[in-house]
């Protein structure tokens, strides 16, 4: 499928998530994939724990750290790559890879985020996934957006002048995918910059809420269909303009 979109030279990704929603596992199945924590800080040197409080009436304060035994516990882990752009987060319930890092391809991404999963499967073998999804935040820099149509094939419409100049705006789509268990939530957004210039952010993310085994095969066959709705999301609203900021 590679050949099937056009290749970016300089891809606009500032972000791309991968997650992984999971549901009937067993209660120690988190502490079970820490057990591997030595082989995961081989990739993810720095591990944070994060802590959720017990019993905690609505208004009162998070416990001191003091009291961390009586009345938290380890409820997920975060880890990290030395500069902190790529992380791996641990949940009971939701595997997450984000890579704010340099974006090298859908490949390369791929291979990242079922290196992680490689690195947890055995502890998940008897868990159900509910959810697989992506979200990829694209970033344009504008040197002006008089138009926004020579750029873009959406945008908010007005049926009379705005009265004043516009600094920033943004808006939503929720698609449906027909004949799927896709859906599609895309954000846009115009921000301007301190260089005097524009930044345009499309946020796409894709997800498939199908049940099904975990199963790496499985998983990687809906990472490549939630990629085609994404792609052709990508494609269908960027213009020629706005391509040759990639290139």
């Amino acid at each position: 499928m590679e050949s099937v979109w056009q290749n970016l030279k300089s891809p606009p990704v500032i972000l791309a998530i991968f997650q992984l929603k999971i549901t009937n596992c067993k209660d120690d199945v988190l502490r079970k994939m820490i057990n591997n924590d030595k082989n995961i800080r081989v990739v993810f040197k720095n591990r944070l724990d994060n802590y959720l409080a017990d019993n905690i009436m609505p208004g009162t304060p998070a416990p001191v750290i003091s009291t961390i035994k009586a009345n938290t516990h380890i409820g997920s882990y975060t880890y990290s790559n030395e500069n902190k752009k790529r992380k791996l987060q641990i949940e009971k319930d939701s595997i997450v890879v984000v890579n704010e890092d340099e974006y090298k391809g859908w490949i390369n991404f791929k291979k990242d985020v079922f290196d992680c999963l490689n690195l947890l499967s055995p502890h998940l073998d008897e868990c159900l996934v509910n959810r697989v999804s992506i979200r990829f935040v694209n970033k344009f820099t504008l040197d002006s957006f008089e138009d926004p149509l020579d750029y873009f094939t959406q945008l908010i419409s007005s049926d009379s002048d705005v009265r004043y100049p516009l600094a920033k705006y943004s808006f939503r789509l929720n698609l449906v995918i027909p004949s799927s268990d896709i859906i599609a939530i895309i954000n846009n957004a115009l921000e301007p910059n301190n260089s005097g210039k524009s930044d345009y952010y499309l946020d796409i993310d894709v997800l498939s809420e199908s049940s099904m085994k975990f199963d790496i095969e499985t998983i990687s066959n809906k990472m490549e269909q939630i990629r085609d709705v994404k792609n052709n999301i990508f494609f269908d609203t960027v213009k020629q303009k706005t391509l040759d900021l990639c290139n």
